[in-house]
């Protein structure tokens, strides 16, 4: 088989999330072109579970305490594809999704992905979250060159990839999205690229999860005690931008005047996980993303 795109995917949230996500990605309109890479860190059954029901997915577990980008990188290192994308193990990819990245093979750019649909619509914590978390990536996004695309729905030429640095593992795939524009690399959005984010949080979590990210983001960027005060204005901020995005694309405001509450105290957590890695760095919080 010619292995045309490698999909890689860091297990982190257990099977009620990612045996979904690979019963996606096996009904795949080109699958015979594709290989599937799992980097599973689990201490469960979730690795034996996957190996007896996916057994033609590269499997990789026992990755005990290894972040989500350390799992990404180790895959795409692996990968044999001529393009590699990453997804999350909560994100369900439509069927002609990986036909779509193909479609692209042969254009001029050498990243591409798509928009983030919500794939949980039952409770107003899941829209609160997604509003705040992924507006701008949800549709509808123009078609055409961008500066970026969503981290859990980007594929990489592989040619194009560092894969012999190791700094790579350490950071979340905007700054890898930027070192590439600013070599000349063109990345392109094109909205038949979808696919649905598929999670549900609890209060505590989802707080917890938007504070680990936005510290090990922040420790990412440099320690600075600047950043770190202008981290106060973040909440503000931040509610303008989620407001700004829900009406430039007319949809879901009653879903984001329910939860506005709950949006709040969101925003509240992204900037105090910004002000913490700032001043303290990183700590554990990027082992501890999910």
């Amino acid at each position: 088989m010619t292995v045309r795109l490698s999909v890689v995917i860091a297990s982190v949230n257990g099977l009620g999330c990612i045996l979904e996500c690979l019963e996606k990605l096996e009904a795949q309109t080109v699958r015979e072109q594709m290989e599937i890479l799992v980097l599973d860190r689990r201490t469960d059954s979730t690795a034996e579970t996957i190996a007896r029901r996916f057994p033609s997915v590269t499997l990789r577990s026992g990755l005990v305490g290894r972040s989500i980008p350390d799992l990404r990188w180790e895959g795409m290192r692996a990968a044999r594809g001529e393009w590699i994308a990453v997804i999350e193990d909560h994100c369900m990819a439509p069927p002609g999704w990986a036909a779509e990245i193909l479609r692209l093979a042969d254009s001029p750019f050498g990243v591409v992905g798509g928009p983030v649909e919500n794939g949980s619509r039952d409770g107003i914590l899941d829209w609160a979250f997604f509003l705040a978390e992924y507006g701008p990536c949800m549709p509808p996004l123009p078609e055409g060159e961008a500066d970026g695309v969503p981290g859990n729905n980007a594929a990489y030429r592989r040619e194009i990839l560092p894969l012999l640095e190791d700094r790579w593992a350490y950071v979340w795939e905007s700054f890898l999205q930027k070192d590439l524009r600013q070599k000349g690399v063109r990345i392109f959005l094109s909205p038949a690229l979808q696919i649905y984010h598929k999670k549900s949080f609890g209060w505590g979590e989802m707080l917890e999860q938007r504070f680990l990210y936005s510290r090990s983001f922040a420790a990412m960027r440099g320690r600075s005690v600047l950043r770190a005060a202008l981290s106060l204005a973040l909440p503000p901020l931040l509610l303008v931008r989620i407001i700004r995005c829900l009406l430039a694309k007319r949809r879901n405001l009653r879903e984001f005047l329910l939860g506005l509450p709950v949006i709040l105290l969101f925003v509240a957590s992204w900037a105090l996980g910004e002000m913490v890695g700032y001043l303290a760095g990183a700590g554990d919080s990027l082992e501890r993303v999910e």
